[in-house]
């Protein structure tokens, strides 16, 4: 993702203990439907977009 795009985003952090089987889904990440087409549009699927919410 571009700098700029990264800047303007509104990061929400949740500090405690997941579940051991908790699935996450690209609708925990809390990135609107227009950044996960852009990020599908640029190659990305979900898994590579729980990736880029991890990092």
């Amino acid at each position: 993702m571009k700098t700029e795009a990264m800047n303007d985003r509104e990061v929400s952090v949740s500090i405690g203990k997941m579940e051991e089987e908790s699935q996450i889904t690209t609708g925990d990440t809390g990135w609107s439907e227009e950044e996960k087409e852009r990020m599908r549009q640029a190659g990305y699927d979900d898994m590579d977009m729980i990736r880029a919410w991890y990092s």
